[in-house]
């Protein structure tokens, strides 16, 4: 399910199956042509990925809108905002909660954020409706989708 009308309905009639919420994490940065280009490509290939890793488990994961931020933030001062957005979004009905992204700098920080860190290795896309890229795509979720079954 994902923040959006029509799942948001379902949810609310389904909820006590939801037991997982996911949440992608994405850096922006606009001081650097290539950073954010670069960024905005991983936004893109993060945003393919959890959408396709929601379809796989629609009725037991919901997958919250991106929480976004100033990559170059102190990840402390980060990690309490992400802690109290995702506590306010969470309100205690999710028994599982996955952090999902490209940022390295979330691993130095993950023993004090609410939930479990899935990093994931960045992969240039040039070109998304390639057979190459579609594969790449599918094996993320694969071992994403592995992973977190074996939260559950």
């Amino acid at each position: 399910m994902k923040w959006q009308p029509k799942d948001i309905s379902l949810y609310f009639q389904s909820q006590e199956y939801v037991d997982t919420l996911c949440i992608p994490l994405i850096p922006i940065e606009h001081t650097n042509e290539s950073e954010a280009k670069k960024l905005a490509d991983q936004q893109k290939s993060l945003q393919l990925i959890s959408d396709e890793l929601e379809r796989n488990f629609t009725g037991r994961i919901f997958l919250s809108p991106s929480y976004t931020y100033i990559r170059g933030n102190d990840y402390e001062v980060e990690s309490k905002r992400l802690n109290q957005w995702t506590s306010s979004l969470s309100n205690n009905r999710f028994q599982h909660i996955f952090f999902l992204t490209y940022d390295v700098n979330w691993k130095k920080h993950e023993n004090i954020i609410g939930g479990s860190l899935l990093w994931l290795t960045a992969n240039s896309i040039t070109d998304y409706q390639s057979d190459q890229t579609k594969q790449w795509i599918k094996d993320q979720i694969n071992q994403i989708s592995e992973l977190i079954r074996s939260y559950w």
